[in-house]
């Protein structure tokens, strides 16, 4: 993105008796009796992996120590071992769950104690293997399973594993988390996000090396970069996440060095851009991720000129949406399992105090918008939108040349923000480009023609 110019606002605001229509947030099965820290997905048996600083779920009616599983319809706690095997109501809404990953038949639980099931072995990090569970690494601080690529890393905030000093980054490799080479950290650093963006793992924190605060990249394989100049303004970033062209980044970050615009702002492969204009962060960005050709945002903002707070921003690459209906408090974690959107917080309309809700996403009406896909980049060129069709499309993909005169190069992104294809057509009306062979998904068409960028996001059946 090459810099955004201000887009026309249409609202689309829903009233009854002349007051805003709230969202309609859904109980998860009565919910959870504590804060909820984190979700992840179980692809082994498309559950619901729930962790945080709860005692029970379902309505205060199993005790789940800190880690549950949802179907979308039911709780479970089976074969968790009683969780973080604390029994006590006293100690564990200050102890929670932080993180979870999986790796075959091994469950990993990252944890704010310093023991789990009273075993100071396994204080920070511990790991679920054929049913019991064991000490991971020893950390002797916060420690965060982090995931990309099928690649597991480790984040969080310590400096020793397995009893040794080990700051910075290590990976899962051959059952422990090994060195990785050229690793520039040399003394503790705050890692809590990693995602993968056009060939390279980005991990965001606080930290700064290589002369690129709070952000940095890493090949794959060995190399270790900067990203310009990184992210200053102090503070800490916590979500990364590539989106067509950009990637994001977001956490809580002020004025300073590189700060664009404050708590999210964007990077286009060469410079630091700031977020849209029509909407301002007023609060930490917890979660970006990206779900069905659109990037949702985790964080509390209102729309410029307006007072309304809302707490779920989304961009489907043309428009800028609020959803989820107003909020003026956090959400410490966002996710979309079974065509819903699942948003820990403490205070959903409805369904209060039941710290996890979930919302509808077929025939969600937002409740704030934006048009935002007639942009100029820094040459004054227009960036413009194209109309594919069909969409969805099976075996074909089509749109109308924007230049149907000149020379159009081509290229073909993925959800992950990859560059999966590129090529270049002579001067034609339309432009069919062949899509049978790619798999189900969400992908982005970007036309270069005469100095201007087009844009066409599109779903592959």
């Amino acid at each position: 993105m090459k810099g955004w110019a201000v887009g026309a606002f249409g609202a689309l605001i829903q009233f009854v008796s002349g007051q805003p229509l709230i969202a309609q947030w859904e109980t998860v099965g009565g919910g959870t009796s504590r804060f909820v820290r984190v979700f992840r997905m179980d692809t082994a048996d498309q559950s619901l992996l729930i962790g945080g600083a709860f005692p029970y779920v379902q309505g205060n009616t199993i005790r789940a120590n800190g880690i549950a599983r949802w179907s979308g319809s039911d709780w479970s706690v089976d074969g968790f071992v009683d969780g973080s095997g604390d029994t006590t109501l006293g100690g564990l809404p200050y102890q929670p769950v932080i993180s979870i990953a999986a790796r075959g038949d091994t469950l990993f639980v990252g944890h704010i104690a310093e023991s789990w099931h009273q075993d100071t072995d396994m204080g920070y990090a511990a790991m679920l293997v054929n049913g019991v569970w064991q000490p991971c690494g020893n950390p002797n601080s916060i420690f965060m399973f982090l995931e990309a690529e099928g690649r597991l890393f480790s984040g969080g905030t310590h400096d020793s594993l397995y009893n040794a000093y080990a700051p910075g980054i290590k990976e899962w490799r051959n059952g422990a988390f090994q060195a990785m080479p050229n690793m520039p950290f040399t003394s503790m650093v705050s890692v809590y996000e990693v995602t993968y963006w056009q060939g390279q793992f980005y991990f965001v924190g606080t930290f700064n090396a290589l002369g690129s605060p709070r952000i940095i990249a890493f090949d794959g394989v060995d190399q270790w970069n900067p990203v310009g100049t990184g992210v200053g303004g102090g503070y800490f970033l916590e979500a990364v996440c590539g989106f067509g062209d950009s990637l994001y980044v977001g956490g809580f970050v002020q004025e300073g060095a590189n700060v664009q615009s404050r708590h999210i702002q964007i990077w286009d492969g060469s410079s630091w851009k700031p977020f849209f204009p029509q909407v301002e962060f007023i609060d930490t960005v917890h979660d970006l991720f990206v779900h069905d050709g659109s990037l949702y945002v985790n964080g509390v903002h209102h729309w410029v000129g307006e007072q309304t707070e809302y707490g779920i921003l989304r961009f489907d690459g043309r428009e800028l949406c609020s959803i989820g209906g107003p909020r003026d408090n956090g959400a410490s974690a966002m996710t979309v399992f079974q065509d819903h959107l699942y948003l820990a917080n403490h205070h959903l309309p409805g369904i209060e105090y039941q710290f996890i809700g979930k919302l509808p996403l077929a025939g969600l009406v937002p409740d704030r918008c934006a048009d935002v896909a007639n942009t100029v980049d820094e040459s004054g060129k227009e960036e413009g939108r194209l109309m594919p069709f069909p969409n969805p499309a099976h075996g074909s993909v089509t749109v109308h040349s924007p230049a149907p005169r000149s020379v159009v190069d081509l290229e073909l992104v993925d959800a992950a923000g990859r560059v999966i294809r590129s090529e270049r057509h002579p001067p034609a009306e339309r432009i069919v480009l062949a899509v049978e062979e790619l798999q189900p998904g969400s992908y982005l068409l970007v036309l270069n023609t005469n100095g201007a960028r087009y844009r066409a996001p599109f779903i592959k059946q």
